[in-house]
């Protein structure tokens, strides 16, 4: 549509000021939403969680360890002679009904968590990716548009100065065309700051460093399910829910470890002890007849089994706690599978809207716009019209198409905001 605007306002003062298009690179949206998934470090770090994960699933894994204990008894330093005894003690507790499968069990449902939550962002950064495309490309519509018109407004400035020379016209309309170059100054300024702002926001989305260029990239096509397929699609590949159902199975593993937690468990002990006793003053004779002090060593070996009492109150707590847990999951379980097709919906209706309110601007605002611009152009040419006319019919005419670059900016945003709706675009 810059463009078509463009022709007739070349046409309209007959002084040809048509700019080539610019090349644009083969780069898609795509690539840059895998470049940013791949540097954003918001993501990276999020995916970390995986590996956390997976670590506290080995973790849970662990058995519980063994226990030693050496210990001695002497009174040499008391001075007390004669009685000494030393030992050493082996423990090993032993888990008791299922404990560790089952904590196993609740620690593994932590990795999909992660994997889901890693999905989430990951779909929140792609919808934010083509969301600022779409407001980079719209800004760099209008600044060529402006850019157009800024060069056609110049070269009727110069002709208009030297018919003033001649006399031909009045200096008055020297002055409109001025008012009108400094008013699109201001618009491409405006434009300029808010591109400025959109390609930063995208450069630190996608994780571009300040001395790399952002390519250029082509515009996305929407694609063609109906919206009952779009609900269906996200029922199946949303984020959130998935994570919902993993808390939701994970939390009742957690009633069935509470209860588990609850009963006790048994430890296995043995030791073995050395006690010598040295009776002073008492003397017994030795197999070669000489005399020796009394003395007793003995050798002992312990062995036992400890049990704690726990009664049913034990873990009543950690039962209810895990039971309001796996209730509280369930419902939002629940809340987001009837929630999520709503949302969909509620995308969707907005992106047609959207879509038909660029219909309408291009075929009943833009395009009669344009036919207007023509017959008033034509009438100035005759001296049935003023120049103010025609510079009034040509602001309304870039005020219509920088509503219609809005426009499309809006239908794609539109889109990837159904695209999110439904769990995310990700290449």
């Amino acid at each position: 549509m810059p463009g078509r605007l463009l022709s007739f306002l070349c046409g309209l003062l007959i002084a040809p000021a048509c700019v080539g298009a610019q090349q644009t690179s083969p780069s898609t949206v795509d690539d840059l939403v895998r470049m940013g998934l791949a540097q954003n470090r918001d993501v990276l770090s999020i995916r970390e969680r995986i590996g956390e994960a997976q670590g506290a699933v080995r973790q849970a894994g662990v058995r519980p360890p063994p226990t030693i204990n050496a210990n001695g008894v002497t009174g040499k330093p008391l001075g007390t002679l004669g009685q000494e005894q030393y030992g050493a003690n082996y423990s090993q507790p032993l888990e008791m009904f299922g404990k560790r499968s089952k904590r196993i069990d609740v620690a593994g449902f932590g990795i999909g968590q992660a994997e889901a939550e890693l999905q989430e962002r990951s779909a929140e950064l792609a919808y934010q990716i083509r969301s600022g495309i779409a407001e980079r490309v719209a800004e760099q519509e209008k600044l060529k548009l402006l850019d157009d018109l800024a060069s056609v407004n110049q070269d009727a400035l110069r002709l208009t100065e030297a018919r003033v020379r001649e006399g031909d016209v009045a200096p008055l309309e020297a002055s409109l065309l001025r008012v009108e170059i400094n008013r699109g100054v201001v618009l491409k300024t405006s434009a300029q700051g808010r591109l400025a702002v959109a390609e930063t926001n995208l450069r630190k989305l996608v994780g571009l460093p300040a001395d790399q260029p952002l390519p250029q990239v082509a515009s996305e096509v929407p694609g063609s399910d109906t919206l009952e397929e779009l609900k269906s699609r996200a029922l199946q590949s949303r984020a959130d829910l998935r994570s919902a159902l993993l808390r939701a199975d994970q939390n009742r593993a957690g009633i069935a470890l509470a209860k588990a937690n609850a009963k006790p468990d048994v430890t296995l002990s043995a030791g073995y002890s050395r006690q010598y006793s040295l009776f002073e003053g008492l003397f017994g004779q030795t197999s070669t007849g000489a005399l020796a002090p009394i003395n007793e060593q003995i050798d002992l070996l312990t062995f036992g089994v400890s049990i704690p009492l726990r009664t049913s109150r034990s873990g009543a707590g950690d039962v209810q706690t895990a039971t309001a847990r796996s209730s509280g999951s369930q419902l939002q379980q629940e809340y987001l599978e009837r929630s999520i097709p709503l949302e969909v919906e509620s995308a969707y209706q907005r992106w047609t809207a959207a879509r038909a309110s660029l219909d309408l601007l291009r075929t009943g605002v833009v395009e009669p716009s344009t036919a207007n611009l023509t017959v008033i152009r034509e009438a100035y040419k005759l001296g049935q019209l003023r120049l103010l006319d025609v510079l009034n019919e040509q602001r309304r005419l870039v005020d219509n198409e920088l509503a219609y670059i809005d426009a499309q900016a809006d239908a794609s945003r539109g889109w990837a905001e159904v695209e999110r709706a439904i769990g995310g675009n990700l290449p």
